[in-house]
């Protein structure tokens, strides 16, 4: 089973949460609020062990918190999904490739050597007519977005049966 560190977006953007649960209803199921994932896949459950947890656990305690908007959605090439792009990046961004240079063993989405930018999905695929995607989740967030985002803690996510995850420990920032 996988494991995820990430970022908690629904508390704070409450409307904004409520969009993602419309514009991706597999994450309800899933027990995946508006987030956004710093680490995918983590240790699997079954090796997380106390040296991984001190280790994240440090880590987070040693970096400030992390503030940014999101202020526009953005789309994968191909018709893909759509997701919020968070701006300013650069602090969010150094956060994640720290985080995957101590874990190196787990390469961003398993695929090793990639660099995918910080993003928070809004939905799964570009579904039947993804050449008007983006222009759909526009029109839902109309009103919703700058949406703003003060970061005091990241949460580890672990899957306890196939698809449906848990929040199982938290790492507060220091800073």
């Amino acid at each position: 089973m996988d494991t995820a560190i990430t970022l908690f977006l629904a508390d704070q953007a409450p409307e904004l949460a409520k969009a993602h649960d419309e514009l991706y209803p597999e994450r309800i199921d899933e027990h995946i609020p508006l987030s956004l994932t710093l680490i995918y896949p983590f240790a699997p459950s079954d090796e997380l062990d106390d040296d991984y947890l001190k280790m994240a656990r440090d880590f987070f305690a040693s970096r400030h918190p992390l503030s940014f908007d999101i202020a526009r959605v953005a789309q994968w090439p191909d018709g893909g999904a759509v997701y919020g792009v968070p701006e300013p990046e650069g602090q969010l961004r150094a956060t994640m490739r720290a985080l995957w240079e101590l874990f190196p063993e787990f390469p961003p989405y398993r695929r090793p050597g990639s660099d995918p930018p910080p993003h928070a999905s809004l939905t799964l695929d570009g579904g039947d007519h993804p050449e008007t995607l983006k222009e759909r989740v526009e029109l839902r967030l109309h009103g919703l977005l700058p949406a703003h985002f003060e970061m005091g803690e990241a949460s580890l996510m672990e899957e306890y049966e196939p698809d449906r995850m848990r929040v199982t420990h938290t790492f507060p920032f220091g800073g």
